[in-house]
């Protein structure tokens, strides 16, 4: 992609602009896009680093917030913005999920030592 865009002969980062309005040409608008959409702008922005053009990344995320802010600005209020894309990629905390099965290990010990207890 980076190299069908010809980022080398461009001064400016409107190649992000034309790349979000192909991304959701078709209408549709999810939180896979839009990350999509954020993943390439980091990707351009580290190539355009390598290439000594390191003063084009802040264009590059310039171009992504206007372009995310103004063409699908309803979407992401209607989607809780940015609190709903942590909720839809959301893990579940790794020691929550430990501490829960210790829990219930343990439960299920005590309860058993009990019930050896009484038979």
């Amino acid at each position: 992609m980076i190299n069908k865009l010809s980022m080398n002969d461009r001064g400016d980062a409107s190649f992000v602009s034309s790349v979000a309005r192909s991304l959701f040409g078709d209408g549709t608008t999810n939180w896979g896009r839009v990350a999509s959409l954020v993943a390439f702008g980091a990707v351009a922005s580290q190539y355009l680093k390598e290439k000594g053009r390191g003063h084009c990344v802040e264009q590059v995320g310039q171009e992504l917030s206007t372009y995310l802010l103004t063409e699908q600005r309803d979407w992401l209020l209607n989607n809780n913005s940015w609190d709903g894309f942590v909720e839809f990629f959301g893990v579940a905390d790794p020691e929550s999920t430990v501490r829960i099965t210790l829990m219930a290990f343990t439960g299920f010990a005590v309860i058993g030592a009990i019930l050896a207890l009484l038979i």
